[in-house]
């Protein structure tokens, strides 16, 4: 991966963790407006007319709240959802926190590769995936040749025993 798309995926990682901070810290704020008194009961009751709904949260929300999270926030009171206001905020951080784990590169092969051949697997992955890359070598006899490749949902199959399945369909359907 060049150095310069490094640096532009630190700027966007950073640019989303402030989004996400600021998103939990409003939605905190409200969380805990909500947790005062009845008003999650009364925000949340289909009976009352919605409007009122609406002016009561808008009170709860603190100055400067954007247009973005008053129009979520509003979204949840008119579906009867404020009650998963802490539900969401734990959600935000934790796929946050998922996006910035280290990606797995599984690479099968039928024998076992040599130093020199790992390192070019490695240097070719990581400049096709980035740099968070963790990777795992197996080998794994029944593939006859060649590899196996997976890193997330990414499946590369050069080996043997693929081709010869997708021979053998092959050959069945036009025998059929």
């Amino acid at each position: 991966m060049s150095t310069q798309r490094m640096k532009a995926d630190r700027y966007a990682q950073a640019i989303l963790e402030a989004i996400v901070e600021q998103w939990q810290e409003k939605l905190s704020s409200v969380t805990d407006a909500l947790a005062q008194g009845n008003t999650l009961a009364v925000l949340n009751d289909p009976s009352k007319e919605l409007d009122g709904r609406l002016a009561q949260l808008g009170k709860l929300l603190p100055a400067g709240t954007s247009a973005e999270i008053q129009n979520f926030l509003n979204m949840l009171a008119q579906e009867g959802d404020l009650n998963l206001l802490s539900s969401v905020g734990a959600s935000l951080r934790s796929s946050l926190s998922d996006q910035t784990a280290p990606q797995e590169a599984d690479i099968v092969s039928a024998v076992e590769l040599s130093e020199a051949e790992e390192n070019q697997l490695r240097q070719q992955l990581i400049a096709k995936h980035g740099d968070g890359l963790v990777f795992v070598f197996r080998v794994d006899p029944s593939l006859m040749g060649g590899l196996r490749v997976r890193v997330g949902d990414n499946l590369i199959d050069h080996t043997i025993a693929s081709r010869l399945t997708a021979l053998r369909e092959v050959i069945a359907s036009a025998v059929r």
